[in-house]
């Protein structure tokens, strides 16, 4: 799980950016803290077609 370093919100510009990880097999130390340190967004729901991929909490877009 990295998000690329310079990754925007195409939306508002927001740098406060987490990946979205949907139905986790394991909650994995690693997966934890990734979740705690908001670099990770959990969906205990299967993934749509066409998922998106980053969530930016300043505004909520998904893309």
């Amino acid at each position: 799980m990295s998000i690329p370093e310079n990754l925007r919100c195409p939306k508002c510009g927001s740098d406060d950016i987490a990946e979205i990880v949907y139905q986790p097999a394991e909650m994995t130390e690693e997966l934890l803290r990734c979740v705690q340190e908001k670099k990770v967004l959990i969906r205990n729901e299967p993934a749509p077609e066409n998922p998106p991929r980053y969530y930016c909490y300043y505004c909520g877009y998904e893309w």
